[in-house]
């Protein structure tokens, strides 16, 4: 085991998003700010997710995969034969879209 840096781990790429993404989010959903702003809030709070992974010494970064909406259904959407649908029955978090494979 090692006890000085290079530590080695796994990285996952999911980081927990700030409050400007979840607002911009909310707003571009009720389009009430137009892509093009939405993309600019997000360029930035990448910029600094990567700056803070520096800054804390990883020699990887990632961008927090603060533009995917749901992993899954990006992942999913993709494959053959696989359809996305927006549903208006279900269980609903908070802040998050209904949808179903």
């Amino acid at each position: 085991m090692r006890t000085t840096r290079p530590f080695r781990a796994d990285h996952v790429g999911s980081l927990l998003r700030s409050a400007s993404i979840k607002e911009a989010r909310l707003k571009r959903e009720k389009n009430e700010i137009e892509p093009a702003e939405f993309k600019e809030i997000e360029d930035r709070e990448i910029e600094m997710i990567i700056d803070r992974q520096k800054s804390i010494g990883l020699q990887l970064a990632t961008d927090g995969e603060f533009r995917r909406a749901w992993w899954h259904f990006d992942f999913y959407g993709l494959l053959d034969g696989v359809e996305l649908r927006d549903v208006d029955s279900g269980i609903r978090q908070t802040g998050r879209p209904r949808a179903t494979l």
